[in-house]
């Protein structure tokens, strides 16, 4: 299934609301507010559908969770609710089997990799690093 088409239907299916707000200072942000949740984009930076896939999956990955933090938190909470939430987007769609069959097909660049996935480099990259370094997943077998 589509990442962005997922994230849709999860918001849909818990009663998350999706919002635009171009003064938003990042990419995207979920809130929560007494058991109302709401993710906000920002149309002014995710301008590309591969941004706007990014932020999702990552926002997802906070909704499923429950990983997210006062704005006021100190930086190790902060840094604590976004590993979680990149944690659960990497299992969810960047798994080990679906690396290793891009790798298989020839994808073996985090260049090349993002193209496959449609994602983000960098967030390409963060997912390697979890499982190679975070979860000893060893890709050169």
């Amino acid at each position: 299934m589509d990442p962005l088409q997922s994230f849709y239907e999860y918001c849909a299916a818990n009663d998350v609301d999706v919002m635009a707000y171009p003064r938003l200072p990042a990419d995207a942000c979920t809130v929560r507010d007494h058991g109302y949740y709401c993710v906000v984009l920002n149309p002014g930076t995710l301008t590309t559908f591969r941004r706007l896939r990014t932020a999702a999956i990552h926002e997802e990955g906070h909704l499923r969770t429950g990983a997210l933090h006062k704005v006021d938190s100190p930086y190790q909470l902060v840094a604590q609710s976004e590993h979680r939430a990149e944690a659960a987007s990497f299992q969810r769609y960047l798994p080990p089997d679906k690396l290793r069959a891009a790798m298989r097909s020839g994808y073996t660049d985090p260049w090349q990799l993002a193209e496959y996935f449609d994602l983000d480099e960098d967030y390409i990259k963060k997912a390697l690093h979890y499982w190679t370094e975070c979860r000893g997943i060893d890709f050169h077998k």
